[in-house]
């Protein structure tokens, strides 16, 4: 029997107990074991509609990665087959195109939001509309804030990367992040005008070239400052950490994007640190007692490893406790455009999460990623009986 090289799957299966795509489906070329296998045998250049459609069915969230016993990174491997495919695979590929040239485009993106968020504001609470894109039954504008505590500095000590959901669509999660950023901070963080999508959504589609020119958007974006960079979206934390892996290559961008990498602030994390930093700080009791579960984004409970700071803050809250799920953190099937290419096997990897829920029974949801906020609020759908959801941020500035 030939010897198994480290850069080969050991076929041991740990990969199966954790992907949430093999757990909905339960077919072994869903699991990362089985398209590695697949990937050893057939050039994805010359993939059939069937070979291109399996390797579309990937969240790349990364559990498989954790768990790996050779160190294999198997979604770094399917970014790389995406980007040889020349077939197109999942449903809905119009929009999707559309969405991937709208946000590796500021200026359109930009546009469409303008033109297009005037509409939105006008949606019917019980629009299909509004639940599709996750919108909260009582508009989209951001409710009034309290004054932001604390001593004012005309300085700011911060930058900040609200990411794409934040910036043009939720603007709350923005506003409220800066607000609570002041009150840490003592003043509001500086907003970069030129920053532009992290470029998640471009490389999950194997179009590296496009994250790559986002990626050095945003690093000259913030080259003007040596100031830390909050972001308070989960996602866009992970793919921006991660610019020296993409732009590895590229000798005059490396130091760059390193540099880039070593400022980024993830949001509960900064805000767990502000606690502990200042004793005295103590967020406002919660006007009614709630049960609150905290969802972990993949890409931060995989990839930076940040799972206890967002409980940290919650535990310190009077009025709230923090209930688990008895399974543990559940993906929700989300995925960046996975939710679009493959709504069959989305909806039954957020059912898991939502029959979780269920049992939790809490009357709130809190989760640091804009896409998951969306994904989830559109499952619960739009009855009184189902908990309220909201990101941490619009959370915690509310409680200042």
């Amino acid at each position: 029997m030939a010897a198994i090289t480290p850069l080969q799957c050991a076929k041991c299966g740990a990969c199966t107990v954790v992907c949430p795509v093999f757990q909905a489906g339960g077919r072994e070329s869903l699991s990362a074991r089985g398209r590695l296998h697949l990937l050893e045998r057939l050039d994805p250049a010359q993939a059939s509609d069937a070979y291109a459609e399996i390797l579309s069915q990937c969240l790349l969230c990364g559990a498989c990665r954790v768990v790996c016993s050779r160190g294999l990174d198997p979604p770094a491997r399917l970014i790389a087959a995406r980007e040889r495919l020349e077939k197109t695979a999942g449903s809905q590929v119009l929009l999707r195109a559309i969405t991937r040239k709208a946000l590796g485009n500021p200026a359109l993106l930009a546009t469409i939001s303008s033109l297009g968020r005037p509409l939105l504001e006008r949606l019917p609470a019980d629009s299909g509309l509004r639940l599709r894109l996750g919108l909260p039954v009582e508009g989209i504008a951001a409710p009034p804030l309290p004054e932001t505590p604390g001593k004012k500095s005309e300085s700011p000590s911060l930058a900040f990367f609200p990411g794409c959901y934040a910036t043009h669509l939720h603007r709350e999660i923005g506003e409220a992040t800066k607000r609570v950023a002041a009150a840490f901070s003592g003043s509001s963080p500086l907003l970069p005008k030129q920053q532009c999508c992290c470029g998640l959504a471009a490389e999950s589609a194997g179009d590296t070239s496009t994250a790559k020119r986002l990626a050095r958007q945003n690093i000259l974006a913030f080259s003007g400052n040596t100031l830390p960079i909050l972001t308070s979206c989960a996602s866009c934390y992970s793919r921006l950490r991660r610019y020296p892996e993409l732009l590895a290559d590229e000798p005059e961008w490396r130091a760059k994007a390193q540099a880039f990498a070593r400022r980024l602030l993830e949001f509960s994390t900064f805000v767990a640190q502000g606690m502990q930093a200042d004793p005295a700080f103590a967020f406002a009791a919660s006007p009614k007692r709630r049960a609150v579960v905290y969802h972990d984004p993949c890409h931060l409970r995989f990839h930076a490893k940040i799972t206890n700071p967002p409980r940290e803050i919650l535990r310190t809250i009077p009025g709230l406790r923090l209930a688990e799920l008895a399974d543990g953190p559940q993906c929700c099937g989300q995925g960046g455009l996975f939710h679009l290419a493959q709504p069959e096997l989305a909806g039954k990897i957020r059912d898991r999460l939502l029959n979780q829920l269920d049992k939790a029974a809490p009357d709130l949801v809190t989760t640091t990623c804009s896409g998951c906020l969306i994904h989830i609020r559109q499952g619960l759908g739009h009855s009184p009986s189902r908990p309220e959801v909201r990101h941490l941020a619009v959370l915690l500035a509310e409680l200042l």
